[in-house]
């Protein structure tokens, strides 16, 4: 059963996080008294130093415990996973170091623990990396596969069997679909058959007998649902329910009891935290002011050369939401006419547009028309990473038909963002955009952060 796989697939990433400290630790033992700095007092046996592993290894332990590393099902990206193994490690370090100063019976080295931190970052790292494309091996062999039934043929089931399709090392296989119109019966949807109707939906469960049924028909009544829960439980199979039916719910929900009542309600973002946005705000500026003063010399001749192409003003400075619904002025490089929508009014750039100058097509296609941005930023009007800042026009336009619009304007907005590396920028579609935008309020990290602005060089569809 594929609970069983879990649990054992869980204690062998222990074992491996167990063996890695223990090598980590041995290694900085040796480098710490044999090569780096041997100790005028002599080298300590290496069976009494050992004895610190009881210690070291249940405070690595919870220290990962405690960051999620020993979930069931976690579909984090490896470059998030190994960042949470450093965090993690460091946090572990930390406390070690911290207790050597309160233990007096035996010395031990705070330079080995300093060591200690550098090879369990890369050892426990390299050892989970390992694991990853061990099971990743595996599940494109079709081991340790879950078979999935979805029953309900909507929007939701499409992009779940994309998902699957394209995460195979996820080891989830969707293996029919069930839909209410009897038309459907026979089509597909991505690749995977429609082999019944959601209304016999025990039938299909006895005959396929998957590991996991995905429920994705709102219209079920709670009767049906319940159920269906009771059937799955019978059958030992996983169930899950989409609950994200009306585009409401997120990542971040969580359960708060008042009295013995579960009450459902967003959890604080990343970013509500004081020290989060301390660290944001600091990268920001030091990034920024650097940037800044190194494109200085490139932003004089691009300014010299609109005012000798078009002699109209250099910058163009717009109304832009940005964070808790208050407006600021956005700088750019002017790329449009002068009075370029004073007889439209405001209009979405598209392809071939008429009212770019003819340098102002090439800022638009290199991004560079967005540099000036980096005042605002400084100003702290904006960050580096963000939600793209829309204009008053739109914004009253889209809170009226996109769900949650308004939710991506809890944090600053920002030069680049998780949407725009993925190619949702210009015109393109904004419910798409605003969900890329919440999965980047509702999971931020200063590692997350770098990564956008690395996608950022090589994202190559730019403005109109």
């Amino acid at each position: 059963m594929r609970s069983a796989y879990s649990r054992k697939r869980i204690l062998g990433v222990v074992l491996v996080d167990v063996a890695m400290i223990i090598l980590s630790f041995l290694v900085a033992y040796f480098v710490r008294f044999s090569w780096i700095l041997p100790t005028d007092r002599g080298v300590p046996g290496i069976l009494a130093y050992s004895h610190v592993l009881f210690v070291i290894v249940p405070v690595f332990l919870w220290f990962f415990r405690e960051a999620r590393l020993y979930e069931p099902a976690r579909h984090v990206r490896r470059i998030e996973e190994i960042f949470l193994v450093i965090k993690s490690v460091t946090y572990a370090v930390i406390v070690l170091t911290a207790a050597t100063f309160f233990y007096r019976d035996y010395t031990y080295s705070r330079l080995g623990l300093l060591i200690l931190w550098f090879f369990a970052c890369a050892l426990i790292s390299a050892g989970r990396y390992g694991v990853i494309q061990w099971e990743y091996v595996r599940r494109r062999q079709k081991k340790d596969i879950t078979e999935v039934l979805i029953i309900g043929a909507g929007q939701n089931a499409h992009r779940l069997i994309r998902w699957a399709k394209n995460n195979p090392h996820y080891g989830l296989e969707v293996v029919g679909v069930l839909a209410r119109d009897p038309a459907n019966i026979g089509k597909h949807l991505e690749d995977v058959p429609i082999v019944g109707l959601a209304a016999e939906w025990e039938a299909w469960i006895d005959k396929l007998q998957p590991g996991r049924v995905v429920l994705l028909d709102p219209d079920f009544s709670r009767e049906t649902v319940t159920e269906l829960v009771v059937t799955c439980e019978d059958r030992m199979i996983e169930f899950k329910i989409g609950a994200d039916t009306h585009g409401l719910i997120a990542r971040n929900v969580g359960v708060e009891y008042i009295s013995n009542i579960p009450l459902l309600g967003f959890k604080p973002l990343p970013l509500d935290d004081p020290w989060n946005r301390f660290v944001k705000r600091s990268f920001d500026l030091v990034l920024a002011t650097v940037a800044g003063i190194v494109f200085l010399p490139f932003g004089a001749g691009i300014a010299a050369l609109i005012k000798m192409t078009d002699r109209g003003p250099v910058f163009y400075r717009q109304e832009r939401i940005g964070r808790d619904g208050k407006t600021f002025g956005l700088l750019k490089f002017r790329t449009m006419k002068v009075d370029a929508e004073k007889e439209t009014g405001p209009v979405w750039a598209k392809k071939n547009d008429e009212r770019r100058t003819r340098f102002g097509e090439f800022l638009r296609r290199t991004n560079l028309d967005e540099v000036p941005q980096l005042w605002n930023i400084i100003r702290g009007d904006m960050s580096l990473v963000g939600p793209r800042p829309e204009r008053p026009h739109f914004v009253n336009q889209f809170r009226e038909v996109v769900p949650r619009y308004m939710a991506r304007h809890k944090i600053k907005s920002g030069l680049t963002g998780w949407a725009q590396v993925h190619g949702l920028r210009g015109d393109t579609s904004i419910h798409d955009r605003v969900k890329y935008d919440l999965y980047y309020t509702e999971n931020w990290s200063l590692l997350l952060d770098i990564e956008i602005m690395v996608m950022t060089l090589f994202a190559f569809k730019n403005a109109y």
